[in-house]
């Protein structure tokens, strides 16, 4: 027996020691794997010919000083096997058509829609009810479906793979899915342009998962445009149709009973526990003091939950290091990764089964350098307000309270929901200055808004942290409600969608605060769905703002000290926040100009869809904007330190003036102006303001001349990209010729400002001089 072990092991040895991956416990894999040598070999399931595969790629490793890091998704397919003859083909598919099964014009689609082959695979021989391949060559190669996409190549310059610089590190297999782990190099013939530097070589670790989607998928949800949902879509064929029917879908995770008796509880109305909950690990590279912080930021949305009838339906974790059989980059598990990066951002993906919505796993990137961002945002907005925010480096409670927010946003983007960028302006400004109001129900209804802190508040006002962050709202409950409900009722996903609009009671839809403003697809400008806006009157909130801007002006010495900061970056960095905080308060009064508002309504509530800001709104929006930027805003640069950030002043103030001004003369602005302020009376209101001193025969300051040179500049190029079609071109020619003549006319007194007026006549007439 001794003699037969030994010569079984000199065997392994030879072959290089053929080794079988089982999922943990026993349970079979879903693909068998064998290893000989540097060979690796599947064995692929009779049952598992058809069945569909989730195939995402990411990053285990990437190239230094590219902006991408491990854990960050890079490509993603939907994958099946078939087989054909002797061998297995692997295909990837292209789900945009799709056929009802029992119809007849399922054959036309079916050979209208071939979907690419992306994989070879001869049988080495049949093991059990299983066919053997040889995958090595497969997955050592270049396929553009299991690699970086093209345009990331191409942005690193990468040219050919390297296969001798390349490899398999291991191929695991579970139940539901399997894992395969390479590193890839490539060639970089632009080396000093490129990822590759002075070596000409670039080199990734790269993580495949193949996850198995479900036999049945998921109950669709149909979409619905009055809550904000990511989507998926089609385009479905049945022999009953009298018109194709685009299918639109929300994404979301799959969350029911655990059995029969649940579901009479939860029809019941009782709260029940899902089967599976929607479960987030922390990264072990998170920084030990942030974890709490983080996990808070998902098991807040436990309450929203709620909402739709299920308790502990989310939950966050501590990655467990001790437990070697779990991988980050196993699909099976959501993992916040945390990012060692200088960039200020955190983002929040979402991977799903393209047939259902079904979402099965997200890995959320969290940039070290996102605590830079929200400092700056919580110093800037909250300052006047809170004491603590009056400092370069926070104390712990403080800044794991903004990564708790911020949490909690990007967690909301992985249940599914999408930016919510109107909900603020459901707001009365003055109830966003009312401490027991606004510390009772937040100064947003929505996490999921670009609304950072409650910069409306005025020191008086008394407000404290509740009355000052984002938090989970009540738009957010009632998203989570419409999206995770179960209709007992509905069999299938049109049904559900019958059922669903129960829920729309007239309470709902009179209620402002659980109101969806699609500030991302909506193509109507509507003045309400802005970024890092609050209330509902832009022109006060912004009053308020810009008051709290000039009080923490000149603190900002004091609040950016630190010892050692010999070029004052602290100052000139935060300073520069306030000029871009100031700059936001411009554009969200400016978006007001030209604004068309829009309501979603079914057919059967009736009552106007579109309604255009009024004429008298958007004078007043000009007024502000005159007022506050037009006429210089000298307040800006009064504190003697200003001087020190930059060898002329009126360089911080131009850019300022340039924006805005460029947004008031742009030439999609001004080709979209409603009836209710024709785009002739804008343009005459706004040239009378920018050239008020026209008349007057005086000086003209060098501020008012930069604004006076970039508004005909911008005259000049609306004219000139203006097609004889175009609603604005009459105007925008009127008022240049107008201009011209006026400018000719002029008999200042001062020899600069005449030569100034001169100078912009002639440049008027070269543009409308006929070439």
């Amino acid at each position: 027996m001794k003699r037969f072990h030994i010569f079984i092991a000199l065997i392994f040895l030879l072959l290089g020691n053929p080794q079988t991956a089982f999922a943990k416990g026993g349970t079979p894999a879903m693909f068998n794997v064998t290893q000989q040598g540097k060979d690796y070999f599947l064995d692929i399931p009779d049952a598992m010919l058809g069945r569909r595969m989730l195939v995402t790629v990411r990053f285990t490793s990437a190239p230094a000083n590219t902006g991408q890091y491990g854990g960050e998704q890079v490509n993603q397919q939907t994958v099946y096997f078939e087989r054909v003859d002797d061998k297995l083909l692997l295909r990837s598919e292209l789900l945009m058509n799709v056929g009802d099964t029992l119809s007849a014009i399922n054959r036309a689609v079916e050979i209208s829609n071939a979907n690419p082959i992306i994989g070879a695979f001869k049988v080495e021989k049949r093991v059990g009810k299983a066919s053997r391949i040889k995958v090595t060559e497969f997955f050592n190669d270049d396929n553009a479906a299991l690699t970086m996409r093209q345009s990331m190549k191409k942005r690193f310059g990468l040219a050919n793979l390297l296969p001798a610089l390349s490899y398999i590190e291991s191929i695991k297999s579970f139940p539901m899915n399997t894992e395969v782990r390479t590193i890839k190099t490539w060639n970089s013939p632009q080396p000093f342009t490129s990822a590759g530097y002075a070596t000409g070589k670039v080199t990734a670790g790269l993580n495949i998962s193949f996850v198995l989607l479900p036999e049945r998928p998921m109950k669709r949800r149909f979409f619905d445009p009055r809550v904000g949902y990511f989507t998926d879509s089609f385009v479905y064929y049945s022999d009953h149709q009298q018109r194709v029917e685009p299918k639109r879908f929300i994404t979301r995770w799959r969350l029911e009973p655990k059995d029969s008796a649940d579901a009479e509880r939860y029809r019941r109305g009782e709260l029940i526990e899902p089967k599976k909950p929607i479960v987030y690990y922390i990264d072990p590279a998170t920084p030990k003091q942030w974890r709490p912080y983080l996990i808070q930021g998902v098991n807040d949305w436990q309450a929203a939950f709620e909402e739709a009838g299920f308790k502990n339906a989310i939950v966050a974790k501590e990655w467990p290091d001790s437990d070697k059989t779990m991988s980050m980059e196993d699909a099976r598990y959501s993992v916040i990764r945390y990012l060692a990066s200088p960039t200020e951002n955190a983002y929040g993906p979402q991977v799903h089964d393209p047939r259902s919505g079904e979402i099965l796993e997200s890995h959320i990137c969290w940039y070290h350098n996102v605590m830079t961002l929200v400092h700056d945002w919580y110093m800037i907005q909250a300052g006047t307000l809170d004491e603590a925010a009056r400092q370069m480096k926070y104390d712990t409670e403080l800044m794991g309270q903004l990564i708790r927010f911020v949490s909690s946003h990007e967690v909301g983007h992985t249940l599914g929901l999408r930016h919510n960028f109107g909900s603020s302006s459901t707001v009365p400004v003055d109830s966003l200055r009312d401490k027991a109001w606004v510390e009772a129900h937040g100064h947003t209804p929505s996490i999921m808004d670009y609304a950072r802190f409650n910069y409306v508040a005025q020191p008086e006002d008394g407000i404290g942290h509740d009355g000052i962050f984002p938090r989970i709202g009540d738009y957010d409950k009632w998203a989570i409600r419409w999206g995770y409900s179960i209709m007992p009722e509905a069999y299938d996903d049109e049904s559900d969608r019958y059922f669903l609009q129960s829920l729309f009671t007239p309470e709902v839809n009179g209620n402002r605060r659980l109101w969806f403003g699609d500030g991302e697809t909506n193509q109507t400008r509507d003045s309400r769905c802005q970024t890092e806006d609050l209330g509902d009157d832009a022109v006060k909130a912004s009053r308020y703002g810009i008051m709290n801007l000039k009080r923490m002006l000149p603190e900002l010495p004091d609040w950016t000290y630190q010892r050692n900061d010999f070029y004052a970056d602290n100052l000139a960095g935060l300073y520069s926040q306030v000029r871009q905080q100031f700059l936001r308060y411009l554009g969200h009064v400016a978006g007001n100009i030209g604004g068309v508002m829009k309501e979603w309504r079914t057919q059967d509530e009736g009552g106007i869809q579109y309604m255009n800001v009024s004429r008298q709104r958007q004078r007043e929006c000009l007024d502000f904007i005159d007022e506050q930027v037009l006429q210089e805003p000298t307040w800006l640069t009064e504190p003697d330190y200003v001087r020190s950030l930059a060898p002329d002043t009126q360089m911080l103030l131009a850019p300022i003036a340039r924006s805005v001004v460029g947004r008031l003369a742009d030439y999609r602005l001004l080709s979209s102006m409603n009836t209710d302020y024709p785009v002739s009376d804008y343009l005459s209101d706004l040239t009378q303001k920018i050239f008020a001193e026209l008349d007057g025969g005086g000086a003209v300051s060098r501020y008012r001349q930069n604004v006076q040179l970039y508004y005909v500049q911008m005259l000049i190029d609306a004219f000139n990209a203006s097609s004889l079609s175009s609603s604005a071109r009459p105007a925008v020619l009127l008022t240049l010729n107008d201009l011209e003549k006026r400018l000719k006319a002029q008999k200042s007194s001062d020899a600069q400002t005449s030569a100034h007026y001169l100078s912009l006549a002639d440049a008027i007439h070269r543009a409308l001089e006929v070439k």
